[in-house]
């Protein structure tokens, strides 16, 4: 549990500084997307001398391997919405990482030409301290630091919760899983073609709208970090309503107690640790 000292509001945001486990932490709630994301953490980095930051919360599943409740703890992130957008007869740009024709998926499949064309998957700029201003590199994946992911893969078999009350349970026991891929976009996924394009493209077993924009400005300012995501849906996959309605408080709770497994096990810092929820 987090042991409150004190806490101080900033651009609309309230950060509260206080403990877990022994360990100083700064914890905020960032908010919904990628520009809430990297904003906040551009400005705890700004404003609070932290170590690294410590991001969670939920996301949708897109591995047929993994389950509802389960926690995911990626060892690398993609921005999936960095796009180009073409007629159905223009050129793809060749630098860019994948393409996705929306003709193919027209039903009848073949019938006639889709106006929504093509999409070119684009890399990001990465501008990082540990280069020349104003110098760029093109990025794909985002890797979240190795010494952390390392020290979370000793969570793997912890006891995670089952079921959001007593009439209402999962019917497998959840698991964490460290080392996987996940995708950020400004997207709530929520369509079965689009989930498993993005698994069978890309390899990714999660989808969320903020992990690669905390991953990526960390690597900018140069501080570890490390993603904790709670699996709430099945991002379309599911025959009825979205299961987030039912069960995303219990892939938050999941992901909660991972992030309080985590920190227990880092070593004592004199600097806070910063905290994300989405």
């Amino acid at each position: 549990m987090l042991n409150t000292l004190l806490w101080i509001s900033q651009a609309g945001r309230r950060y509260r500084v206080g403990k877990i486990n022994g360990k100083k932490v700064v914890f905020v709630r960032c908010g919904v997307g990628m520009t809430n994301a990297a904003a906040v953490t551009q400005q705890m980095l700004d404003l609070f001398d932290v170590t690294g930051i410590v991001h969670f919360g939920i996301s949708g599943n897109v591995n047929d391997s993994m389950s509802i409740g389960d926690v995911t703890i990626p060892k690398q992130f993609a921005h999936t919405g960095l796009w180009n957008w073409l007629n159905p007869n223009g050129t793809m740009d060749p630098a860019d990482v994948a393409y996705l024709e929306v003709g193919s998926y027209n039903v009848p499949e073949g019938d006639g030409v889709n106006l929504l064309g093509q999409i070119g998957y684009s890399t990001e700029q990465l501008f990082s301290v540990s280069r020349e201003p104003n110098t760029a590199v093109s990025l794909w994946w985002m890797e979240v630091s190795q010494q952390w992911l390392q020290l979370a893969r000793s969570l793997e078999g912890m006891e995670l919760e089952k079921c959001v009350n007593s009439s209402l349970c999962l019917p497998e026991k959840p698991k964490l899983v460290v080392g996987l891929k996940g995708a950020t976009s400004n997207i709530f996924l929520d369509n079965a073609a689009y989930r498993d394009f993005l698994f069978q493209t890309f390899e990714v077993s999660s989808s969320d709208m903020e992990s690669s924009a905390v991953v990526m400005t960390c690597l900018s300012n140069g501080f570890p970090v490390i993603v904790i995501r709670g699996l709430s849906d099945l991002a379309g996959a599911e025959s009825g309503d979205n299961a987030i309605h039912t069960f995303g408080s219990l892939a938050a709770l999941n992901a909660a107690k991972a992030v309080l497994e985590f920190i227990s096990k880092l070593p004592g810092y004199n600097s806070p640790l910063q905290q994300h929820y989405m």
